[in-house]
């Protein structure tokens, strides 16, 4: 999972704070990192990052810096990072075999438009040395997280507001923002509940330069109808995609877990990772709801971990789970 946070002086003045700062956001995410953390600053800006080690569990470590100065704290994974490490390597001269390190030689390459490269999920910072610039993005749909808000000439970002929090002027809820979640269980606008934290949208970027804070989307789903080809055909065309997007997926260094609640995408996700070198060692996970058998679909959830030849580990569920643990989710979410 990961967590990173940041801080950057709009004014470029030097600030003895940040450190103390960056410590204080640290330890309001450390909870999604377990594996190892680290801080980077400079005099008028810095990162945090808590690890979560999935990809080269030795070398991984971040913020991680390149030859030019170029640093960056990244969370998620980028899953054709062995592909674009072939294409980079030329230009490249690649210390880890980290995804990472993949994202700043793709920058070096590339320039902001290293996004349009990437398949996966991921929230990063980039600090670029030369241009004396911060470049932030979000991944596609938006899967992993990045709130950010600015108090007088100071930006911050973060994993999860509540490591914002202590830097804001007064802590309100946004009453906009509730109408929306109210109505479509959703924000608008990169709002959030919190009034003065914004949420970057998927598929944006975030640039500061010049002292200025520019935002834009990089990348809009485009719907082409094609009327030339058969049924068949986009049957067996989106099997492979989806078989090539599992098989990606199952790239670890670590062992690979499924969550199997028994309904069509989970099983077909499951039973498909399985199948990859990645996954053979696949290991199935579910919740069971103890509320009678209308809530209870562990047995399919079964059947399909039976037939695809891996465990599966069983978790039941009951009203006291709610009761004794509904104030730690709603910390964490």
């Amino acid at each position: 999972m990961c967590g990173i946070a940041g801080i950057f002086r709009l004014d470029r003045e030097v600030d003895q704070r940040i450190p103390r700062h960056l410590e204080v956001m640290g330890n309001l995410i450390e909870h999604r990192g377990p594996d190892g953390d680290g801080t980077w600053f400079n005099d008028s800006m810095g990162f945090v990052h808590k690890r979560l080690s999935i990809i080269d569990l030795e070398h991984g470590k971040q913020p991680m810096s390149d030859t030019l100065g170029n640093t960056i704290c990244f969370n998620g994974e980028i899953y054709n990072y062995i592909e674009l490490r072939d294409i980079l390597k030329p230009d490249y001269s690649f210390k880890t075999t980290s995804d990472t390190e993949v994202i700043l030689a793709a920058y070096a390459k590339w320039g902001r438009d290293c996004v349009n490269h990437f398949k996966g999920m991921f929230a990063f910072a980039l600090w670029d040395q030369k241009k004396k610039e911060l470049f932030c993005a979000r991944d596609n749909f938006g899967i992993k997280p990045f709130y950010y808000t600015q108090v007088d000439n100071v930006f911050y970002f973060a994993s999860e507001a509540k490591a914002l929090l202590p830097f804001v002027e007064k802590i309100e809820t946004d009453q906009d923002a509730l109408k929306d979640y109210l109505s479509l269980q959703l924000y608008l606008d990169g709002k959030t509940l919190f009034k003065g934290i914004k949420e970057l949208p998927a598929a944006h970027e975030l640039v500061i330069n010049s002292n200025k804070i520019e935002i834009k989307k990089y990348w809009e789903v485009y719907y082409n109808l094609d009327f030339n080809h058969s049924r068949k055909f986009f049957e067996e065309h989106l099997s492979e995609l989806v078989k090539e997007s599992v098989k990606i997926h199952t790239r670890a260094d670590v062992p690979i877990g499924s969550y199997i609640s028994g309904g069509i995408d989970s099983s077909l996700v499951g039973s498909l990772a399985s199948k990859t070198d990645g996954g053979k060692d696949i290991i199935g996970f579910t919740g069971k709801f103890e509320f009678g058998e209308l809530y209870d679909e562990s047995k399919y959830a079964r059947d399909l971990c039976e037939k695809a030849g891996f465990d599966l580990y069983e978790r039941s569920i009951n009203s006291s789970d709610f009761i004794n643990n509904i104030e730690k989710t709603i910390y964490h979410l």
